[in-house]
């Protein structure tokens, strides 16, 4: 069976999945109303950074039709809506956008279409939706930053919410190519398996970062605490069992913002998602608050440096990145020249008082205290003993190693 796919909107998801969807074989129209990402695209260059996309984007180039034209999505066979849901920085969606732009797609696209719900919604955004046809869905997404397309091409399972009708026959030929378990179920399950999957990661998550800043205070181990849990089968290997500066990214906050919707509404455990919360904030403050201790003991620091902007490694995406935000609140201090340096980000339009440098080195031999704030692999072989200049070392993931005649550097990591 021959299939034209189209996406709506090219943002980070929209782009991955269209991506692995023409490496299953599908002829694929992407559609934005953006003419600078339509002209990148048809440039095979990829508008951010994530593994392995634009090499597979320009491998399958053939298979593709970038548009500004929304009537070029009228002889596919499923439309995807796929962009982005806007949020602002408490983690609020914003679904005009999305609301007007289906409108607008219902308009174009033929009845026998199948019209496919990917971006992240609320429990009854789908059904409220007014389609002419039966094959109306509500697919679930489970990127992850940094890993995108590997999840978009295997995924564990993939849940579809749906009213009484069977799937449509174009749209399961379509996703048994992905050649994992199907879960069927109504809309409203649907929506609401995508935010359990996130709570249940920002209760992992959040768990974690209690127990490592206690194990802080006390005087233990966490590695070695995590590695026990580890072995336990019913925490498990591939639990988020490593401390980190908060939830960021913008994903677990929205979906965190819904559910505090939801027991707001209901009236019950409202302090849940309200704890969680100041306990995401708190841990991801860890490194300015290491720094007001540090400058306590050492008073001429000048030249900070920082290794790493975005919110985690493999991506170039610094929505609510701890490492931001704590430049933010020391540059308000004149007194400090601050370089940092990422290895996929190469400009800051917003802090014009901070050097971007071209690389490691110049960071680190151009400052007294260093902060390592995103776990890129590359600082791992960091070695310090060219580097005298250096007082103290935030190390926020314990990425960098130390030999025994560098007991002079002081050495801060989380958990320990």
């Amino acid at each position: 069976m021959k299939l034209n796919v189209g996406f709506v909107g090219l943002t980070h998801l929209g782009v991955n999945y269209a991506i692995a969807s023409a490496m299953k074989g599908f002829n694929v129209v992407c559609y934005d109303e953006s003419l600078d990402v339509i002209s990148s695209l048809k440039k095979k260059k990829i508008p951010f950074y994530e593994k392995d996309t634009e090499k597979n984007l320009k491998e399958k180039f053939k298979k593709f039709k970038f548009t500004n034209k929304i009537t070029d999505l009228k002889n596919c066979d499923l439309v995807f809506i796929s962009q982005d849901v806007p949020t602002d920085n408490k983690g609020k969606s914003n679904l005009l956008k999305i609301k007007k732009l289906i409108k607008e797609i219902i308009k174009i696209i033929k009845n026998k279409c199948d019209l496919i719900i990917l971006c992240q919604v609320p429990p009854g955004f789908t059904r409220s939706i007014k389609w002419p046809s039966n094959n109306l869905y509500y697919q679930v997404e489970t990127l992850i930053f940094s890993n995108a397309l590997e999840r978009a091409l295997s995924p564990e399972r993939i849940i579809i919410g749906k009213d009484l009708s069977k799937i449509s026959k174009k749209y399961n030929f379509f996703l048994k190519k992905f050649k994992c378990p199907i879960l069927e179920m109504n809309y409203e399950s649907a929506e609401l398996a995508k935010i359990s999957i996130n709570i249940f990661l920002i209760s992992s998550v959040t768990s974690t970062n209690i127990l490592s800043e206690i194990s802080e205070n006390i005087g233990a181990n966490w590695s070695d605490v995590s590695n026990a849990l580890k072995l336990d089968k019913r925490i498990g290997k591939y639990a988020y069992l490593k401390p980190g500066l908060g939830i960021s990214g913008g994903n677990l906050e929205r979906d965190l913002e819904t559910f505090r919707n939801f027991l707001k509404f209901n009236k019950i455990y409202e302090n849940y998602s309200r704890n969680i919360k100041e306990i995401s904030n708190h841990r991801k403050d860890w490194i300015y608050n290491q720094f007001k201790k540090i400058t306590k003991d050492f008073k001429n620091l000048k030249k900070i440096g920082v290794l790493g902007l975005a919110y985690k490694e493999n991506t170039n995406s610094i929505k609510n990145s701890p490492s931001i935000s704590f430049i933010k609140k020391i540059s308000l201090n004149n007194k400090y020249t601050i370089n940092v340096f990422d290895p996929k980000i190469k400009k800051l339009s917003e802090h014009r008082n901070i050097n971007i440098c071209k690389n490691i080195n110049d960071v680190m031999k151009n400052c007294d205290i260093l902060f390592v704030a995103t776990p890129w692999k590359i600082f791992k072989k960091i070695k310090l003993k060219k580097f005298k200049n250096i007082i103290a070392i935030i190390d926020s993931y314990n990425l960098i190693n130390f030999s025994t005649d560098q007991k002079k550097i002081k050495h801060i990591s989380m958990g320990n």
